[in-house]
């Protein structure tokens, strides 16, 4: 047995250093100079480190490791020379190209709205408005979890939620906690569904979010599950307050924090928003200085 994984480990680092001074003896004979390959490199680098960054949190990671499994099953094969799986494999892999734009359609169209969208959250707010703005949240879901409403509060950052508002009411109004707790009082006809805060307006309510396809604790309801799905898909912060226990929760990214204070809360929000506002505005500082200089 040892003897066998050793012969496997030796053939693949022996298919390892071909391929790599095939490579070598490429770039040699092309017109290539070493700028160009170190340059090639690093972009290749970035395009599969924003390719993963887009695909944490969701369910295409899964799907990419069950591709990458078939992958490491296509080197054996092709190390080994087994015909018959070579066959199946490239059949299989054939038909995965076709399949890939309709699996990843969600996260292709998500990460194409990302690279479309350039304006920020906090562009159009200084520090001020945006405590100001984490302030009415804080107090309405402090509130709201004490009466035990339920609620769920979305605030839109860089990924676009219009075509969620669009599934509720537009209402594009001060983000005030006098509204937010109206919404959801219990008898209000928006009261099901959920807020998304546009800057310092509410834009719109009663909306319907996606349900999370992964599988979580007995105890989250469809309000939590929402927040997930949603999470999943965008780079959104969400928070969720829970009808049946009074609890309040923050989403991000596909994590979920449960039970959570409503002064955690507003440390939790101020050090995201307002450290993106701030890292936005070094950005732009040295953007102006770069062409300046």
């Amino acid at each position: 047995m040892v003897q066998f994984l050793n012969q496997i480990i030796s053939d693949f680092i022996s298919l390892l250093t071909n391929q790599a001074s095939i490579f070598l003896e490429n770039i040699r004979l092309s017109d290539y100079s070493l700028p160009k390959v170190l340059l090639d490199i690093l972009l290749i680098t970035i395009f599969f480190y924003v390719i993963l960054k887009w695909l944490k949190g969701t369910r295409a990671i899964n799907i990419l490791i069950g591709f990458a499994i078939l992958g490491f099953a296509f080197a054996i094969s092709q190390i080994f020379e087994l015909d018959a799986l070579t066959t199946l494999l490239n059949s299989f892999l054939t038909m995965l190209i076709v399949a890939v734009p309709i699996v990843f359609q969600q996260e292709l169209r998500r990460g194409l709205e990302r690279l479309g969208q350039a304006q920020l959250f906090t562009s159009s707010l200084d520090e001020t408005g945006i405590k100001g703005i984490i302030k009415n949240i804080v107090k309405a879901t402090e509130i709201l979890a004490r009466k035990k409403h339920g609620a769920l509060i979305v605030i839109e950052r860089q990924v676009s939620l219009l075509e969620y508002a669009e599934t509720g009411v537009i209402l594009k109004a001060k983000a005030s906690k006098e509204l937010l707790l109206n919404i959801f009082f219990p008898k209000s006809p928006l009261h099901d569904g959920a807020v998304i805060i546009k800057g310092d307006k509410l834009f719109a309510g009663g909306c319907v979010l996606p349900i999370s396809h992964k599988t979580y604790d007995y105890l989250f309801g469809t309000r939590h599950k929402s927040a997930l799905g949603l999470s999943e898909l965008t780079d959104a912060l969400v928070v969720v307050v829970s009808e049946e226990r009074g609890e309040i929760s923050f989403v991000k990214e596909g994590l979920i924090q449960r039970n959570i204070s409503s002064d955690r809360l507003e440390s939790i929000l101020e050090s995201i928003l307002i450290g993106q506002k701030r890292g936005t505005k070094i950005k732009r500082l040295l953007k102006n200085k770069v062409k300046s200089n």
